[in-house]
């Protein structure tokens, strides 16, 4: 595997925090929801046509030839009952789509795609007429048109080559709501603001604001929801002034984000680093399999077979004992991992035993 710098991405993700840990101003309609308002899941089933010969195999997914007669005899193709169907440009797939609060029929949402059979390719396909149901059941809309996959995937004589996933695309406003999905939301003045990251402190704080620009309006229930009343005002108003209001977020919590399969590693700027010592090596087994055939002696009535050859050979590179410094900052942070010159995946392991050894402060998710 090829060496990289530790952050020549993750720390460049942190949103460019310096030395402190205290957040930039935002505003409360950045920290809340609003209750009885909450975006909903769409989703489908439904095929994509046009494929240059990607799609399913259909005698090894046989719900992607149902699907296609299922189609035909409803557009009054009148076929019998076909079983050597074999189309190679036509694929099953999954529409999933996430429509915003308080959107109304007739506005456009994105969808995404995704194969469900063994279609190796979306790209150049179109998604014919798909309905997307909600939870419930109900049909909320329709999504149709050509797809964009950014994936790509060639195979030939054996040897095949794949860049992304090109079995998922996307619809940009492919999908038009035809029914209002209804909310509960409250116009009579009295609502709830339901924190994004529950949190004691901010709930507490998010009611002070609200208190200083409209006295009495909101009272902190819990750490989850601020309960706010328009007293008189105009319900619209008082809440479009309400999360337009600025508010300072407390310290964030000392977070490293890990992403196992990619090997980024994500930090914000309240992770400090104590001092400690790294050694730091690899290890490299390397197996290499050579076929051959075995003939038998003239005359011998012996019979061909074929002789595999296994040769292992394990190499493992010398230790590297590096002495990390204090870092009190995210630069500090980055220049001394970035000094310990271990590949990703490797650095996910030191930052692991770090703070197992207590010489790293951040709490670590794994994604």
């Amino acid at each position: 595997m090829q060496r990289r710098n530790l952050l020549g991405y993750g720390l460049l993700l942190s949103l460019g925090f310096t030395g402190t840990a205290r957040a930039d101003r935002t505003t409360i309609g950045q920290l809340v929801t609003v209750a009885g308002a909450p975006s909903n899941q769409l989703y489908g089933y439904g095929l994509v046509v046009g494929l240059p010969g990607t799609g399913d195999q259909t005698t090894q997914v046989p719900y992607t030839q149902q699907s296609i007669l299922n189609m035909l005899r409803n557009m009054g193709v009148a076929l019998p009952n076909v079983t050597n169907m074999q189309p190679n440009d036509v694929a099953s797939v999954m529409v999933t789509a996430e429509v915003p609060a308080f959107a109304h029929a007739g506005q456009h949402v994105d969808v995404t795609v995704s194969a469900v059979g063994n279609a190796t390719s979306l790209a150049g396909g179109v998604l014919l007429p798909t309905p997307l149901r909600g939870g419930n059941g109900v049909i909320y809309g329709q999504a149709q048109g050509p797809l964009l996959v950014s994936g790509f995937a060639a195979s030939a004589g054996g040897t095949s080559s794949q860049v992304n996933v090109p079995t998922v695309g996307s619809l940009p406003g492919g999908a038009i709501l035809a029914n209002t999905i209804p909310a509960s939301y409250n116009v009579n003045g009295s609502s709830a603001l339901l924190l994004n990251q529950p949190d004691y402190e901010t709930a507490q704080q998010i009611s002070d604001v609200i208190n200083a620009a409209y006295g009495g309006s909101a009272n902190a229930i819990s750490p989850g929801e601020v309960d706010v009343n328009a007293q008189g005002m105009d319900p619209m108003r008082f809440m479009a002034n309400v999360l337009a209001l600025p508010i300072t977020p407390k310290n964030q919590v000392p977070t490293i984000v890990v992403d196992a399969q990619s090997g980024t590693i994500v930090m914000n700027a309240g992770v400090t680093l104590g001092p400690a010592v790294v050694s730091h090596g690899d290890l490299t087994v390397n197996i290499q399999t050579q076929n051959a055939v075995s003939q038998p002696g003239p005359f011998s009535n012996g019979t061909t077979v074929g002789v595999r050859n296994t040769v292992v050979n394990a190499k493992q590179g010398k230790a590297q004992v590096i002495n990390l410094p204090r870092a009190a900052t995210l630069q500090d942070v980055a220049a001394a991992l970035n000094a310990v010159g271990a590949t990703p995946q490797d650095l996910i392991a030191i930052i692991q035993a770090l703070k197992q050894a207590g010489a790293i402060n951040g709490k670590i998710k794994v994604i």
